[in-house]
């Protein structure tokens, strides 16, 4: 026990006890970002079909940009949309469904229904019946003619008429 006094005689000891918790913490983290690149894993086919769709935000980001720089007076226009996940897809299922009787202790027939559901691939990948957007969580827009209020109320107005919604936080800054 004379290691725990002297560790309470060093000046501010729980501050070191808690970079240390943490250096190792890091540590541990990092080590299982690095992994085995080599290892083989199964994916899941939605997030394999919703990781290699263009992002749905940057799609929307480019076209508000677009429209937003052709408004007069807006001058430079950057957009940044953000989002809450990658959205999903719906995937296509081939669906079976087996029936089989089989004779109990006391002779009685007992049936059952299993169903087999498996993904419907065309050369590989995952047929998709459709795909939902992810949910749009705000919206900065910054525009070099932003600081003219009626500059700022147009582009505040075509990005509420271009989402439709009027449920998403928008921001407009004036830029540089």
């Amino acid at each position: 026990m004379k290691w725990l006094e002297k560790i309470k005689q060093i000046k501010h000891w729980e501050i070191y006890a808690a970079v240390t918790v943490v250096v190792v913490m890091l540590g541990i983290y990092l080590s299982s970002m690095r992994g085995n690149h080599n290892s083989t894993k199964q994916t899941d086919p939605v997030t394999a079909v919703t990781q290699n769709d263009s992002s749905y935000a940057s799609q929307l980001e480019t076209k508000l940009q677009n429209v937003l720089s052709c408004i007069a007076g807006a001058g430079h226009v950057v957009v940044m949309v953000m989002t809450d996940s990658e959205g999903t897809a719906e995937l296509a299922y081939d669906i079976q469904e087996k029936n089989v009787t089989q004779t109990g202790a006391n002779s009685q027939e007992v049936e059952t229904t299993t169903v087999d559901k498996k993904v419907v691939t065309k050369n590989g990948s995952p047929v998709v019946l459709w795909t939902n957007p992810p949910k749009i969580i705000g919206i900065v827009v910054v525009a070099t003619g932003a600081s003219d209020v009626g500059v700022r109320l147009n582009l505040l107005h075509a990005v509420q008429t271009m989402l439709g919604e009027n449920h998403v936080p928008i921001q407009i800054l004036a830029g540089i």
